[in-house]
């Protein structure tokens, strides 16, 4: 006894040990997520702060910097990846490089480990845009071809094209203008597939730079036109249109259609807006279109014009702008031959251009001070060449260095293609292996499935031409009965009755005498008589008439079922049907099939819902036949799965007929079975 009453006290210590580990491991889960949903709630509102353009940068760059800090904290990988992905491009767009540089390297060693092929190329994207903001080219191509290739490998082709726009977009800017074009037309080749009208204005838009730096004039005219066909289709349009015109006119200068030029330009200055909301182009059309001038030989008011754009540019410290400004200038000033003018703008200029290290403004200002300065021309030639020199070595080994990380990648990419071909057909041997089995398994349930469909069908085919022969017999019946009642009420109208007349008229005209007693005696007799007649004549009328056969044939059989089903069930009954139905005019397709709904309806009542009372009634409506079947069972739920097939069949059924079933029911309170069909079309099966 102590040993069991022992045994029974470490039971119980062991279970209620096993519930409180059960309860504080939900509990702590329960906790983590509450953890975890505020931090990702926290790290929302720090980024959504960092885009808030009303906050200084400085504090931006705070709620960001806050955003990573709880971000690092997070246990979910996929979570804190995502995040990351965001603080990225968020870093990068307030040029914060430190928090650029130390999230986009988590971001990618954490991508990276979880294989994640889509974050990879995200990332590689961001550092691919930061790279082109800080001018470091090679950097940024290297990031944009990284980002193409994962891109490409999990086959996203709107940004696989995206990102050969921008590698194309490098080599242009570098002078590779073959390069460049092949790529930009492998993008738009994909951008034409998805239909991306924005995507593929640019790409012709690009193509016309490109062909006008190649001087093949006429294929840039007809890019840009091009260009501006398609940005029809786009809704917002921005300033697209402008730029475009201005590359058109740009495009008519150099080929000395100066007119066409001014005119592109004068075009994309009708926008009223773009004073106000881009002062910066704004300022570039006022200058081309004042050098255009000067370059058709127009000096008329020139030098105020390129001032008025030089003023623009100055005060909105657009450094670039103001190089090209001075440069028109000087030329102009060196065309009115004045010398100090035009090589003070033109020293100006070039000072300008090495503060921001534009090369190409340097060489641009090295040429035109060649040509100003004739005192220090062989001095400016050579500070031209040997840069010029240097650049183009510089540009020719990036050109290579970008050669060289397309042919590693394409070699990269065919190997991949290779072995996730070898992967298809080990899968699709795989599949097809499992297919032959699948099918071969599925063939022989079928063979049995349809052994046992056809023997149903055949007993269901034996049961109706039974019952159709019950219904022909208990007609047959029905008619012998019917024959029967006119062949008596033939008889005691045409025999019986005539020979009660003729005894009657016969007594009548008897002359009896006696006392006045027996007198009446005789005349009560001969009234009786009468009567008699009458009642016969009655009966032989309604043995003839219709009215004593108004149950026949099938609702007899109905009522014969419904009453050996009570019995069995142990249900009390109502049946009632409206006068109008005429069940010999009724096709006995429909009555078998009627027959067959009531029968499976009585036997799911009496098995499953234990109804005392059941009521029945049939009727007809605009040419359709209506039954419906309703008892005060236990009801069920319609929609739950049942195992039996009585309903399907049911419903198989009034389907054959081209007719309704419905049924309804209420759990305690009982089941309604509504049946109808036409009782017109002769198209019915069994």
């Amino acid at each position: 006894m102590n040993t069991k009453h022992t045994y029974n006290i470490l039971t119980r210590i062991l279970f209620f040990c096993v519930v409180l580990t059960f309860t504080f491991c939900n509990k702590k889960q329960e906790t983590n997520d509450k953890e975890i949903a505020s931090k990702i709630d926290s790290i929302e509102n720090w980024i959504q702060q960092s885009k808030n353009r009303k906050f200084n940068l400085n504090n931006r760059k705070e709620a960001l910097q806050k955003a990573f800090n709880y971000t690092y904290t997070l246990s979910i990988d996929s979570i804190k990846n995502t995040y990351y992905s965001k603080i990225v491009f968020e870093a990068e767009g307030l040029n914060s490089e430190h928090l650029f540089r130390k999230v986009a390297k988590k971001a990618l060693l954490l991508a990276t480990k979880r294989s994640d092929t889509f974050k990879i190329a995200d990332t590689h994207w961001n550092y691919a845009s930061f790279y082109t903001r800080k001018e470091k080219i090679d950097s940024a191509y290297y990031h944009f071809h990284e980002a193409y290739k994962s891109y490409k490998l999990i086959k996203h082709e709107y940004y696989t094209a995206k990102m050969l726009y921008n590698m194309g977009f490098i080599q242009g800017r570098l002078k590779d203008y073959t390069g460049s074009e092949v790529l930009i037309f492998e993008a738009l080749t994909i951008f034409k597939k998805l239909d991306r009208s924005l995507n593929i204005y640019r790409c012709y838009n690009y193509l016309g730079l490109i062909y006008m730096e190649l001087q093949e004039f006429d294929r840039a005219i007809y890019y840009h036109k091009k260009a501006l066909e398609y940005l029809k289709k786009v809704d917002d349009k921005r300033y697209y249109k402008e730029w475009s015109l201005n590359n058109l006119g740009l495009t008519y200068q150099k080929m000395k259609k100066y007119e066409e030029a001014i005119e592109s330009f004068n075009k994309a200055l009708k926008n009223s807006n773009l004073k106000k909301r881009n002062i910066n182009f704004y300022a570039r059309l006022l200058d081309n279109i004042a050098y255009t001038k000067f370059l058709d030989g127009d000096t008329t008011n020139i030098a105020q014009e390129l001032y008025k754009s030089l003023k623009i540019r100055d005060s909105v410290k657009n450094i670039s702008g103001v190089v090209i400004s001075k440069r028109h200038l000087s030329e102009f000033y060196a065309f009115k031959l004045d010398t100090l003018q035009a090589v003070k703008l033109a020293n100006e200029a070039h000072n300008l251009a090495n503060k921001i290290e534009n090369n190409r403004d340097k060489l641009e200002t090295l040429l035109l001070l060649s040509k100003v300065d004739t005192k220090n021309v062989s001095n400016y030639l050579a500070n031209y060449i040997h840069l010029n020199d240097s650049l183009q070595v510089e540009e020719r080994k990036i050109r290579n260095k970008f050669t060289r990380i397309r042919f590693e990648t394409d070699e990269y990419i065919d190997e991949t293609e290779k072995l996730s071909e070898q992967k298809i057909v080990i899968l699709a041997g795989a599949f097809l292996a499992i297919l032959f089995l699948s099918l071969a398994y599925y063939s022989r349930v079928q063979r049995t499935r349809n052994k046992e469909l056809l023997f149903e069908k055949e007993q269901q085919k034996y049961n109706e031409e039974i019952y159709s022969l019950m219904l022909n017999q208990q007609s047959k019946l029905e008619e012998g009965r019917v024959n029967e009642r006119h062949r008596i009420a033939e008889d005691l109208h045409d025999g019986i009755l005539g020979k009660i007349f003729g005894t009657r008229i016969g007594l009548g005209f008897l002359n009896i005498n006696g006392d006045k007693n027996s007198i009446e005696k005789h005349q009560f007799f001969i009234n009786e008589l009468q009567n008699i007649e009458k009642e016969i004549r009655t009966i032989s009328h309604e043995l003839r008439s219709e009215i004593l056969s108004s149950k026949v044939d099938f609702f007899i059989i109905i009522e014969n079922l419904v009453e050996q089903k009570s019995i069995v069930g142990n249900f009390k009954y109502e049946i009632t049907t409206n006068t109008e139905i005429h069940w010999n005019d009724i096709n006995d397709k429909i009555k078998i099939n009627f027959y067959r709904i009531l029968q499976e309806a009585l036997q799911n009542s009496i098995k499953y819902a234990k109804a005392t009372k059941i009521n029945i009634e049939f009727k007809i409506d605009n040419n359709m036949l209506i039954l419906s079947i309703k008892d005060n069972g236990i009801g069920f739920n319609i929609y739950e799965k049942r195992k039996g097939i009585g309903l399907k069949n049911m419903k198989s059924r009034a389907k054959k007929l081209n007719g309704i079933f419905e049924i309804t029911s209420i759990i305690n309170k009982g089941t309604t079975i509504f049946v109808s069909c036409p009782t017109q079309n002769k198209s019915y099966e069994y």
